[in-house]
């Protein structure tokens, strides 16, 4: 197997060794390993179709693999045993149920799997099945070996006291009509026929692999296999989903001599090297597992949403979820997503960096979203600017200053775009905007893509394919503000010595303008202003707390702000920090999308801005609020893309990255 493509052997992952961890405030062992952490994720299911809803799909994928495989939906499940799927990223779905189902007989007579199950568990970066009689001890266990490849090996041992015969087969198929298939040797490879996408399941330890009828496969391993008490016998596959403009026959080639076992021992070095980034640090939230068991549901869910490089994607990047969001990737989640990445996979972080600016324009636009397509990269519009917040962040956790001086540029071009393209009045205090006109499009550069406060907005051209909304927005402002301050620093670390006067200048002059402008005293909180009359839009949100994040509020402002997020009439409520105030008649808790739901992004840059001006007990009791009362967070269900503030329901794409970022950053205390 070629060495650069085992997703196991990436020493940057690893770390050396940690220094002990915090003793727990419960008197209890404090999880750390791999095998610590099971089914913090449901992923049992079993689809009935190619294009299941997306609610009813959750699944496991690993090394910025292209597909994923999910575990028997339950005990009694017909597929026990078996890994269900793959499924593939790239928005066509589930390419079968399963492709190998163990068929197990001891002495002539059928083994029952359903009925012997002892364990069904998804650990991070491995599924684990377990079955056992007084016969029989069956594991079988599924990781990815490479971003192409899943490897499984199933070891059957004889624990009996008499001699046993086993016969073991494998079966399964692809739904009918999706996909040819054909078999040579050990190898069936399965070719879809909508979209090219190939499966070839290499049968390593098979004696004969054959198709019955047009889209199933039979595989004989074992016919009469005498075991002896305490006997083992090993089986091992390799199976390969490649997309339609890579290189299968390599792939395959390589999986005919992959080491299995090896794959399997590196696959647990990779992910406890992980956990122990993860887990080690000086947050009080480490202290206690139920918050060590959030953190390490967030990672696995970025995990599951890394994309390796593919088609037109030239670095690797992440699915805001694989559950509604396949194949491609938005500019401020990827931002948002390579700030918790870099907490423990720093080259991954820096690909997440890399990806969107692969694109950008030359006028500095960088584009809404970049596909697997690039025809359907979108540049209307682009996403608020956090990606110097993002850079930094992945500079600082790794000190690489070569990844800072290779990124500056883009940064500072995409930050003086805003200015060129999104100041209709020239006065260095900017509007979302869109290059096409619309107001839709402007309402998705903000990234709060239906906020009550567009409501009543018109457009205003500025130019060539350069338009505003007739509103300077607090949160942009303060995110530039931001972002002048972080470009600053990177310049002076580059020697850019020119750049950091003004630039701080900049960010002085901007500041004053949000802290008097932009401040209403009758309210005590922040809004977007008209750009003609300056009046106050006076919609109670999210946005408004983000010159607490940025540091540009004066201390007395900071607290009327958090007065307001400790409201239980305004923000504080079941589950706190919705984007819109809970007394607002506009309130649409559960189908306002950004109309009131509770979006993680915005409960970290609240929690942030809070801790920032000293407020670090109210930041704690919203935070612990927020993990207490958001539906599935403490339990096996997925981390949603947000939820209702009312209720705590969880509302839409579940697996979803940015919220399993800062979720991250949040418990850490970053």
């Amino acid at each position: 197997m070629n060495t650069s493509t085992l997703c196991g052997v990436a020493l940057c992952c690893l770390i050396s060794a940690c220094s002990s961890s915090p003793l727990s405030t419960e008197n209890e062992a404090l999880l750390l390993q791999q095998d610590d952490f099971y089914n913090l994720i449901n992923i049992k299911n079993v689809p009935t179709q190619p294009r299941n809803r997306y609610v009813d799909l959750h699944l496991f994928a690993d090394c910025g693999a292209w597909s994923g495989y999910a575990l028997p939906e339950n005990q009694s499940s017909q597929y026990a045993g078996a890994f269900i799927g793959p499924m593939t990223m790239n928005g066509y779905g589930w390419m079968a149920a399963t492709l190998a189902q163990p068929i197990i007989q001891v002495d002539g007579k059928p083994y029952d799997l359903a009925r012997n199950v002892q364990t069904t568990k998804y650990l991070p970066g491995r599924l684990v099945q377990e079955f056992a009689d007084e016969q029989l001890h069956i594991l079988t266990e599924l990781c990815f070996a490479t971003s192409r490849t899943a490897v499984v090996r199933t070891m059957v041992k004889n624990i009996a006291d008499t001699p046993l015969t086993l016969s073991l087969r494998w079966e399964g198929g692809t739904f009918p009509g999706i996909a040819q298939w054909q078999t040579e040797g050990k190898v069936a490879t399965a070719l879809r026929l909508r979209d090219s996408a190939q499966v070839a399941t290499h049968f390593l330890t098979a004696e004969r692999v054959e198709r019955v009828g047009k889209d199933s496969l039979r595989v004989t391993e074992q016919q009469a296999l005498l075991l002896k008490p305490g006997e083992s016998y090993r089986s091992r596959y390799a199976q390969s989903v490649m997309l339609k403009q890579e290189d299968l026959t390599g792939e395959v080639a390589q999986a005919a001599t992959i080491d299995i076992d090896q794959c399997f021992d590196q696959n647990a070095q990779r992910w406890n090297g992980w956990l122990k980034k993860l887990l080690t640090g000086k947050s009080s939230y480490l202290n206690e597992n139920k918050y060590r068991k959030v953190l390490v549901k967030a990672m696995m869910t970025l995990n599951s949403n890394w994309r390796s490089a593919a088609g037109d994607l030239l670095h690797a990047g992440s699915n805001p979820s694989y559950t509604g969001f396949v194949n491609g990737i938005w500019s401020w989640d990827s931002w948002k997503i390579a700030s918790a990445n870099v907490i423990y996979n720093p080259e991954m972080a820096k690909d997440e960096m890399r990806t969107l600016f692969d694109y950008q324009a030359e006028d500095g636009m960088v584009p809404d979203f970049i596909g697997y397509n690039r025809k359907y990269n979108n540049w209307r519009d682009s996403k608020p600017p956090v990606a110097a917040w993002g850079a930094m962040n992945v500079y600082k956790a790794t000190g690489d200053k070569e990844f800072l001086a290779e990124m500056f540029d883009k940064l500072f071009r995409f930050h003086q775009w805003w200015y060129a393209k999104r100041d209709h009045n020239r006065n260095g205090v900017c509007e979302y905007g869109s290059t096409d006109g619309t107001l839709i499009a402007a309402c998705w550069e903000s990234g709060m893509d239906n906020g009550v406060r567009f409501d009543d907005a018109v457009m205003l051209e500025n130019g060539e394919k350069a338009w505003s909304m007739n509103q300077e927005n607090i949160c942009l402002n303060s995110f530039l503000y931001a972002e002048k301050l972080i470009l600053a620093e990177m310049a002076e670390i580059l020697g850019r010595k020119a750049l950091v006067a003004q630039l701080r200048q900049e960010a002085d002059t901007l500041a004053e303008y949000v802290r008097t402008r932009m401040w209403d005293d009758q309210t005590g909180f922040f809004y977007d202003i008209r750009l003609d009359t300056e009046e106050p839009i006076k919609v109670m949100g999210a946005e408004c707390w983000l010159p607490l994040w940025a540091g540009i509020a004066t201390q007395e402002q900071a607290k009327a702000v958090m007065e307001k997020m400790m409201d239980p009439l305004k923000f504080n409520s079941t589950l706190p920090l919705g984007t819109l105030a809970v007394d607002h008649p506009r309130l649409r808790p559960v189908r306002g999308y950004w109309r009131g739901p509770v979006w993680v992004d915005q409960v970290y840059f609240g929690i942030t801005g809070l801790r920032r001006y000293g407020f670090k007990k109210q930041a704690d009791q919203l935070l612990r609020k927020f993990i207490d009362h958001a539906q599935g967070l403490t339990t096996d269900g997925p981390i949603h893309e947000n939820y209702n503030p009312l209720t705590g329901e969880a509302l839409n794409a579940p697996n979803f990255g940015w919220s399993s970022a800062l979720i991250m950053k949040m418990l850490l205390e970053e």
